[in-house]
């Protein structure tokens, strides 16, 4: 009996190793290979950034770029410039606000689980110098910023849904999100699939954030 059970971890053991490695090798070759959007015939008159921490990437957009009906459903204050937005697991928002916080069971979940996800948001008074720039055209610009709007989940009178007292700090927020978070779909494909939709050049999968810069070029 103890035979077979240690003969079925093995063979368990091995699986996973390979499924890990599967899973990073496939990452890698995705996450190099750039999709190939269309030409825009339009003026890239317009800037907006993405950032990282290191891990985890966001969408910067300057406050008066956003919809004005957008920016007064948020309530944003008015001494800001730019505002971050960041979709990614619920769980691992709410309750990791630093990485000396986050629990095993915590990544486990969000890993390994279809769970429920959140929207970051967060006001900035000053552009950082790590944002990276990516120029676009208006057209660009409104299939983006529709592409964040989409991703907030709505309310039953169609309004967007804030979590109460969860922000990190008073510059920022969450609000319920549309979506699953998993090992396929991570906040890092959130921001790569949003670049596809505005028809940015960019990986044609990347669940990890070095992916997604590689293809942004200062």
């Amino acid at each position: 009996m103890v035979k077979r059970t240690i003969k079925y971890c093995k063979k368990i053991l091995l699986l996973f190793s390979i499924s890990l490695i599967g899973y990073f090798a496939v990452a890698f070759v995705l996450s190099i290979l750039s999709t190939y959007p269309p030409p825009m015939d339009c003026t890239k008159s317009e800037q907006i950034f993405v950032s990282t921490n290191g891990i985890h990437l966001d969408f910067i957009v300057s406050i008066e770029k956003l919809p004005i009906d957008f920016r007064e459903e948020l309530r944003l204050p008015t001494n800001i410039n730019f505002v971050s937005f960041g979709w990614g697991d619920r769980g691992f928002y709410l309750e990791t606000p630093t990485w000396n916080e986050l629990k095993f069971s915590t990544a486990i979940i969000a890993m390994f689980r279809k769970s429920e996800t959140a929207m970051h948001v967060t006001n900035h008074r000053y552009k950082l110098d790590n944002w990276r720039s990516i120029s676009i055209c208006e057209t660009q610009l409104n299939l983006l910023n529709q592409y964040i709007i989409n991703s907030f989940s709505k309310g039953s009178e169609g309004q967007i849904v804030i979590i109460p007292n969860s922000g990190y700090t008073n510059q920022d927020e969450f609000y319920e999100a549309n979506g699953n978070y998993n090992l396929i779909n991570t906040c890092n494909s959130w921001v790569n699939r949003g670049l596809k939709t505005s028809k940015i050049k960019t990986s044609i999968w990347s669940p990890f954030d070095k992916g997604v810069l590689f293809h942004i070029r200062e």
